[in-house]
């Protein structure tokens, strides 16, 4: 197999089950590592052999916040993340050959009946085998599960999410993540619709964070259990969340949001009770007390914790405090000395 020619890679990724027709392809290492960083951003890779050879070609298409690279490689190589790789939840779905990929001191493999998960920033190297190896990967944008599980639990992620790589296919929640990539990927493979519907794309990625949230096994899973959080909140409330984030600087009040999104201010209050758990300014509450604390994780942050205090609406420092330590598990100050630390 080594000695494959690039259009015999396209042919095999057109004619024989892999379905997509290449829209990048090359006959060595370098140019793979050039087409994907310029279609997607950078990292680090090398090949598991010396050979001058390595043909390969791909199909990568993007939305906003899904990119799906259906691929076909001559031989076996290795990707790592660097600083300035975008962060993603990778979903690895290989049809010939295989990955492997590490998670702490865990090394997991793909085989039959599961694939593999995780954020590629918590992951160590990633190996890609066979030859030829063929797969399709997803990416999903890191920002889109932070903001759905600030949503379902009322927590901000501080701290690595600790998700289970492997998804095993044979289970109920397996087989719903499943159906959904496939769904996903077949939507976008060879310039397909999903490609021309953005509301669409935007739904099945947010979709997708809430089933990964949901059904995967992580940090949050328990959190998640007790407080039985529905699925998929209404368009109402969603879009309230999106305004919170996107005005989380403003003094808003309730009101104002409410005239954002286009509903009463009952509707609001009643929407966040029944499917987020909590009212709409104890949401507005909580990512603000993240984003003061993501300021306080910063050693190059040197404002006083009152100041922090203070830019994130919060006018009383000791109830801030309070707040804090209830949400956090330790004072502002103790984040902030931890911080200096690293200075």
């Amino acid at each position: 197999m080594d000695s494959l020619r690039p259009e015999t890679i396209a042919r095999l990724a057109e004619h024989e089950g892999f379905g997509f027709t290449p829209t990048h392809k090359g006959a060595n290492f370098e140019s793979m590592v050039q087409a994907f960083s310029a279609g997607y951003g950078v990292f680090g890779a090398q090949p598991l052999k010396n050979d001058r050879r390595f043909a390969w070609a791909a199909d990568l298409r993007r939305t906003e916040a899904l990119t799906v690279l259906h691929s076909a490689y001559q031989s076996s190589w290795t990707i790592r993340t660097l600083e300035d790789s975008p962060q993603h939840l990778a979903f690895f779905m290989p049809h010939s050959g295989s990955f492997r990929l590490s998670i702490g001191k865990r090394t997991v493999e793909s085989g039959a009946g599961h694939l593999l998960m995780a954020n590629n920033h918590e992951a160590g190297d990633r190996v890609i085998q066979g030859g030829p190896h063929r797969s399709d990967v997803l990416f999903l944008d890191w920002k889109v599960v932070k903001r759905t599980l600030a949503s379902l639990v009322e927590t901000p992620l501080s701290e690595s999410l600790d998700l289970d790589p492997v998804l095993d296919l044979a289970t109920q929640s397996g087989q719903l993540i499943g159906n959904l990539l496939q769904t996903i990927v077949q939507g976008m493979r060879n310039g397909g619709p999903l490609l021309s519907s953005p509301l669409a794309a935007a739904a099945m990625s947010e979709t997708l964070a809430h089933l990964v949230l949901r059904f995967g096994r992580h940090r949050f899973s328990h959190h998640l259990e007790r407080k039985k959080v529905s699925l998929i909140a209404p368009w109402h409330v969603r879009r309230a969340i999106d305004y919170m984030h996107a005005n989380i600087a403003e003094p808003l009040t309730m009101t104002m949001v409410a005239d954002g999104v286009g509903v009463s201010l009952r509707a609001l209050q009643t929407g966040f009770k029944a499917f987020r758990g909590t009212s709409p300014a104890g949401y507005l509450r909580t990512i603000r007390l993240q984003a003061a604390r993501e300021q306080l994780r910063d050693p190059t942050n040197q404002q006083s914790v009152r100041e922090i205090c203070a830019i994130w609406g919060f006018a009383h420092a000791g109830r801030f405090s309070i707040i804090y330590r209830h949400t956090f598990g330790e004072s502002p100050r103790d984040t902030r000395l931890r911080a200096e630390r690293l200075r």
